[in-house]
């Protein structure tokens, strides 16, 4: 009952928030203010999943939710991957229901997203009464929404549940990754050739160098530090990781200002493997912080994790605001067509309101749905911080597969920049880039 009355409260806590956002958004097109609702929908489910990993919810969950009750007590010992023949420790039992209570609140959010996404499926006229659905009755899918993620928290489990889930989550989360990067590739080709307008016309020939230097410069520091800090004598893997990065740092900064292929992509240019480069040093840092090796790494990312920092609090942050950002941009019918390559179809029978929403097409909202759905993963994978069970305690944050996925997509994301850089000097005769 009283995680029941926990939601309840969330539930009216999210019915004033929307109600106020709805009220702030009145005079913003229906598409656009539709999908920052949702955003709004997914930051409060957010923040719920960071409130349930603090020590002190963790701890009062145990009494109300069904993952460390005796009989229940299998579903944590097979999670963590030890043997259920006693009673978990308090201090693991308290860890694995704020990680599990993650697991199931972002389920149910999961499914909410995937559902609306299947409902909406094949949306062709303006007329159809799902654009309603869609754009209104918040109330009652913030309702929805709460019952959703109440009814995963009794779901029967025999020990599965969390360890299947969490596949899903690596799946789901790798995937969003590699969209993210697209969409960090459309984001670096816009702002490039915005400023290349904005030089032309205005004299400051000199913005795009020096962002671009200061881009470099910081990546390159960086890269210096992490052989400083996470490198050495008995860290052959972390060097060798570190190592990698820079040669495909080097490799697209390069290609990007080959004459060959600025022939055929005349876009392409220093800013935007710039902005790659910091993007790929982010990525090795994180996965390096990840690693389980704590004689690899600086002191202060070494200590116990059992505080709660600041500093993983503004990436959290950081990350779901990007994470929002994509998902609302790739959303769009520009984003697609930029993605695709290929133009949209869109149905022409009425103009009404046509310029609030000439970037809408109705037949891509299943995207922006399922988008929120992997979103949704990486954000519990985020919360969570890629925990993979084992053994060992001394770091619930730490495991070899959150090194391995961050790390191998900062290599996808050099790969994928590649492609599109030598895409068009490779297929310009199969196809017409411009």
């Amino acid at each position: 009952m009283g995680i029941l009355l926990s939601v309840c409260g969330l539930s009216q806590l999210a019915c004033c928030a929307t109600s106020t956002a709805c009220n702030c958004l009145g005079c913003i097109a229906p598409s656009i203010g539709g999908r920052l609702m949702y955003a709004v929908m997914l930051f409060l489910v957010t923040v719920t999943g960071w409130i349930m990993m603090l020590p002190n919810v963790s701890n009062w969950l145990q009494s109300k939710v069904p993952f460390c009750w005796k009989k229940m007590s299998i579903s944590v010992m097979s999670f963590i991957g030890k043997s259920s023949e006693k009673e978990p420790e308090p201090t693991i039992c308290e860890k694995a229901t704020g990680y599990l209570a993650v697991y199931r609140l972002m389920f149910g959010t999961f499914l909410f997203f995937i559902f609306f996404g299947f409902i909406m499926i094949k949306i062709q006229s303006k007329r159809d009464p799902r654009i309603a659905l869609h754009r209104g009755f918040w109330l009652i899918k913030f309702i929805m929404l709460v019952s959703i993620i109440f009814g995963s928290f009794y779901i029967p489990d025999t020990g599965s549940f969390g360890s299947i889930w969490q596949n899903f989550g690596f799946i789901g989360s790798f995937l969003f990754l590699m969209i993210q990067v697209c969409f960090l590739i459309l984001f670096a080709d816009d702002l490039a050739a915005s400023w290349n307008r904005m030089t032309s016309s205005d004299g400051i020939h000199f913005l795009l160098p020096l962002v671009s230097l200061i881009n470099y410069v910081a990546s390159v520091v960086g890269l210096a530090l992490f052989y400083s800090y996470y490198g050495g004598s008995g860290c052959a893997l972390h060097n060798w990781m570190i190592s990698i990065n820079l040669i495909l740092i080097i490799l697209i900064t390069f290609t990007a200002i080959s004459p060959k292929v600025q022939e055929y992509y005349t876009g392409s240019g220093l800013l935007q493997s710039s902005i790659l480069s910091i993007y790929i040093t982010y990525m090795t840092w994180s996965a390096l912080n990840s690693s389980p090796n704590a004689n690899c790494k600086p002191i202060l990312w070494s200590q116990s994790p059992d505080k709660t920092d600041w500093q993983s609090f503004i990436a959290l942050l950081i990350c779901f605001v990007c994470v929002i950002y994509s998902s609302i941009r790739l959303s769009t019918k520009a984003g697609i067509e930029r993605i695709s390559g290929a133009p949209l179809e869109i149905d022409q029978e009425s103009n009404e309101d046509q310029n609030l929403e000439e970037d809408e097409n109705y037949s891509h909202w299943p995207f922006f749905y399922w988008l929120f759905a992997l979103a949704t993963l990486y954000l519990m994978m985020t919360l969570t911080n890629w925990f993979t069970p084992n053994e060992q305690y001394k770091h619930f944050g730490e495991s070899a597969s959150s090194l391995w996925i961050k790390m191998i997509s900062s290599w996808f994301s050099a790969l994928i920049y590649l492609w599109i850089l030598v895409a068009p000097v490779l297929l310009h005769d199969y196809r017409d880039f411009s």
